[in-house]
């Protein structure tokens, strides 16, 4: 599978960065999911949903990601010693 990845002009951090690869992914997707059913080729409906249903895949896996992000960095900012006083 073709993975796309941000232009190197996005400088803003890993996260800002996973999240512009995201969407560049879910972007590809749907347009791959206009073109199947525009081709004339057999089945374009069913590769247009599984294309579709990748763009989700994609977006929901980030969702995901940006969340186990979030409470990894909540962790670390917590200082074990203040929780013995």
């Amino acid at each position: 599978m073709l993975v796309l990845s941000a232009p190197e002009s996005i400088k803003r951090g890993a996260f800002a960065e996973r999240r512009a690869t995201a969407i560049a992914n879910a972007n590809w997707f749907r347009a791959l999911a206009w073109r199947a059913l525009r081709d004339g080729q057999p089945r374009g409906e069913l590769r247009a949903a599984n294309a579709r249903f990748a763009a989700r895949i994609v977006l929901r896996q980030a969702k995901r990601d940006a969340q186990v992000n979030k409470l990894v960095m909540e962790a670390l900012a917590d200082d074990p010693e203040r929780r013995r006083a």
